[in-house]
C-alpha cells in the first residue's frame, strides 16, 4: 500500500474544486435559460481545477523527496486559503454596505483553484530554490574539507616521505626505509581516493555501494605505527559491511587521529567496531557502529557544547574539531549518526552509526 504524499493532496485539492464546480453549475442546467452558460462557467472552474490535478501529476513525476513534495502541497493549501478568505472579504464588504450578493459560488470556485493552482507553482519553484540554495552550501562544505584533507593529512604523509628519503638518501643499507617510502606513498594515493569519495558522499554524487567497515578499520589502524605514544586495543568483527563510499576511511582515520593526536603520550585508544547482532544497546539492527574511546583528557569545550558544527567554525578551527565535523558531516551524508560522549576509559568516546549493507542488499562492493 503506498504511503500518501505531498502531490497526492495536491491533486486531492484540484479533485474537490472540481467536483464542486460540478454539482454548482449541474444544479444551475435545470435553474437557468439555457446550458450555454453553465457550462462555460464549468470551463473556467473547472478548467483551473483540472490543471490543479495536472499539476500534482507533474509534481510526483520530478525527483522530489516526500518532504519536499508536502512543503509544495502545504503551499498549495495556503494559496487556496489565502485566496478563498480574500474573496470572502469582499463578499462580507458588500454585505456590510447592504448590496446583494448575486452568484458568489461560482467566483469562490474560480477563487479557490486559482489560489491552488498559485499556491502550487509557487510552492514548486521555492522547493527548487531551496534545494538549490542547500546543494551550494554542500559545495562550499565539501571543498572546505577537501581542502582540510589535503592540507593536513596528505601534507602529513608527503613530510613522512621527504623525511624518510633524507634518511634512505644517507644510509648505505636502506631497506627499512624504503619500504616506509613506499608504504607512505600509497597511503598519499590512498588518500587521495579517499578524498575524491568525501567530496562525492558531501555532494550527494556517491553511488551506493557496500563498504567493510572491518576491513577498512584494519588497514587504517595497521598504519598507526607509533606505538610509543599509543596502545591501540581492537576488537573488530571479520566484516561489518555499511552502505557508504571510499570515504569511510576518513571517518576512521580522523576519529584515530583524533585520539592519539590530542591526548599524552601513552594513551590507550580503544577501537570497535559493532554489527547487527552482537547485542550491542543503543544501536538498531539495521545499522553498524564504529566506536573509538580513549583515556586521554576528554572532550574538547567545542565538543561539548555542540559548537563545532557550525558552518562558520570550519576555517578557524583546529585540526581536531574540523576532523570531528568532517566525521559528522560524512556520516549525516551516509544516513548515519555521531555522538559524542564520556568514555569509561576516562577519556572522550566517539560513535559513528553507519546504515548496515547486507550481502543481498542494493549497491557493489567496494
Amino acid at each position: 500500500m503506498s504511503r500518501l504524499r505531498g502531490h497526492h493532496a495536491v491533486s486531492a485539492l484540484g479533485a474537490g474544486v472540481l467536483v464542486a464546480a460540478l454539482v454548482h453549475h449541474g444544479a444551475e442546467v435545470g435553474v437557468v435559460e439555457g446550458a450555454v452558460g453553465p457550462l462555460l462557467a464549468l470551463a473556467l472552474d473547472g478548467g483551473i481545477a483540472v490543471a490543479v490535478i495536472a499539476a500534482g501529476r507533474r509534481i510526483a513525476a520530478r525527483d522530489l523527496s516526500p518532504a519536499e513534495e508536502w512543503r509544495v502541497a502545504r503551499w498549495a493549501g495556503a494559496g487556496t486559503v489565502l485566496a478563498v478568505v480574500a474573496f470572502a472579504a469582499t463578499l462580507a464588504v458588500r454585505a456590510f454596505e447592504g448590496r446583494p450578493l448575486v452568484e458568489p459560488a461560482f467566483p469562490m470556485l474560480v477563487a479557490a483553484g486559482a489560489g491552488s493552482l498559485g499556491g502550487a507553482i509557487a510552492g514548486y519553484y521555492a522547493v527548487r530554490q531551496a534545494a538549490e540554495a542547500r546543494r551550494a552550501r554542500d559545495a562550499v562544505r565539501a571543498v572546505s574539507f577537501v581542502n582540510h584533507l589535503l592540507r593536513h593529512d596528505l601534507r602529513n604523509d608527503l613530510s613522512t616521505i621527504r623525511g624518510y628519503a633524507g634518511l634512505l638518501a644517507g644510509d648505505a643499507d636502506g631497506s627499512d626505509h624504503a619500504e616506509t617510502v613506499a608504504a607512505k606513498a600509497d597511503e598519499g594515493l590512498d588518500r587521495i581516493e579517499a578524498t575524491s569519495a568525501v567530496a562525492d558522499a558531501i555532494l550527494g554524487d556517491a553511488d551506493a555501494s557496500r563498504v567493510d567497515l572491518a576491513e577498512t578499520t584494519r588497514d587504517v589502524l595497521s598504519g598507526v605505527t607509533d606505538g610509543e605514544r599509543a596502545t591501540i586495543e581492537t576488537e573488530i568483527p571479520e566484516s561489518a559491511p555499511v552502505a557508504a563510499n571510499d570515504g569511510v576511511r576518513s571517518v576512521v582515520h580522523n576519529l584515530v587521529e583524533n585520539a592519539i593526536e590530542h591526548a599524552d603520550p601513552g594513551v590507550t585508544v580503544r577501537v570497535g567496531v559493532r554489527v547487527p547482532g552482537d547485542g550491542a544497546a543503543n544501536r538498531r539492527d539495521d545499522e553498524v557502529a564504529l566506536v573509538v574511546e580513549d583515556d586521554g583528557p576528554g572532550l574538547p569545550p567545542e565538543v561539548r557544547d555542540g559548537s563545532f558544527f557550525a558552518d562558520e567554525a570550519v576555517d578557524g578551527a583546529s585540526g581536531g574539531v574540523s576532523g570531528l565535523r568532517l566525521v559528522a558531516t560524512l556520516a549525516e551524508a551516509y544516513g548515519g549518526t555521531l555522538d559524542a560522549g564520556e568514555s569509561p576509559l576516562g577519556g572522550a568516546r566517539f560513535a559513528v552509526t553507519l546504515p548496515h549493507a547486507p550481502v543481498d542488499s542494493a549497491g557493489s562492493d567496494t
